[in-house]
């Protein structure tokens, strides 16, 4: 036997050996099961989270300075309290300026009546004349009257970004001025960042921007917002001064009596 036929059989056990010692690949680690995602919320409870956020309260004060700014630079500002009883009733009082004393009170969003402190009466606002404007501002009597979206407004989520749900809303009567109109949703907060409202034509007749969340007396609002024309670049911020809720304000506050008697 020659030596190189033994060396050769000792190479060809060894190599056995280490085959049949050599350890078997670890199975690969089970993935832990993940969590199901959270189901996603739909456009109804989107807009009633943004709802709650606006109107969850028993009442609300705001103190508000509003700054009317004309195309050509020119500005005018007044002073005006609103009163809000729950997700319908609201009441504006202007408090400075040339119309101090001019009142607008919101029973519900059908039925809109203005004090007129020059005739001391009040009237009631009428359906085609809810798009006028209020003391020159970019406010109209409608916008002063939509205090709650979900009971009017048919809605659905246009689309979703990182940050945002764009809220897609239409009419469900003919008795509104706007054919459409597109909340822009903070995902985390829900808070209502812009509004905008469109025409039959789908021209953009009106721009809500709510900047600068401030903390008023343990209540985060937004503290500036501004209300333009995009066709015409007239312009409306309301600085809100003071925000305080839940101050038990009467029923009585808000009727059609108090607004003309009350004076």
């Amino acid at each position: 036997m020659s030596f190189r036929f033994v060396v050769a059989v000792v190479v060809s056990l060894s190599g056995l050996v280490f085959a049949q010692e050599a350890t078997p690949e670890a199975a690969p680690a089970e993935k832990p099961a993940e969590k199901p995602a959270a189901p996603k919320l739909t456009a109804a409870e989107i807009l009633a989270k943004m709802e709650a956020l606006n109107n969850g309260f028993a009442d609300q004060r705001m103190d508000i300075r509003l700054v009317v700014t004309e195309v050509n630079g020119s500005s005018k500002s007044y002073d005006m309290t609103v009163f809000q009883k729950g997700d319908k009733k609201r009441l504006v009082q202007f408090t400075s300026g040339e119309m101090k004393g001019m009142a607008t009170l919101v029973e519900d969003r059908n039925s809109v009546h203005v004090y007129l402190p020059g005739f001391k009466k009040v009237r009631r606002v009428a359906a085609h004349n809810m798009n006028q404007s209020l003391a020159g501002s970019d406010l109209s009597s409608e916008d002063m009257a939509q205090v709650s979206w979900a009971a009017d407004w048919n809605v659905s989520l246009a689309k979703e970004d990182d940050t945002s749900y764009h809220l897609q809303l239409l009419p469900k009567s003919a008795e509104s001025t706007y054919a459409r109109v597109v909340h822009r949703v903070d995902k985390r907060t829900f808070a209502q960042l812009e509004t905008h409202y469109f025409n039959a034509a789908g021209e953009e007749v009106k721009r809500f921007m709510n900047t600068e969340p401030t903390d008023f007396h343990g209540v985060m609002r937004m503290k500036k917002i501004t209300v333009s024309d995009p066709r015409t670049g007239h312009k409306t911020e309301l600085n809100l001064q003071d925000f305080v809720v839940n101050q038990g304000l009467k029923d009585d506050l808000f009727t059609v009596r108090q607004l003309q008697w009350g004076k």
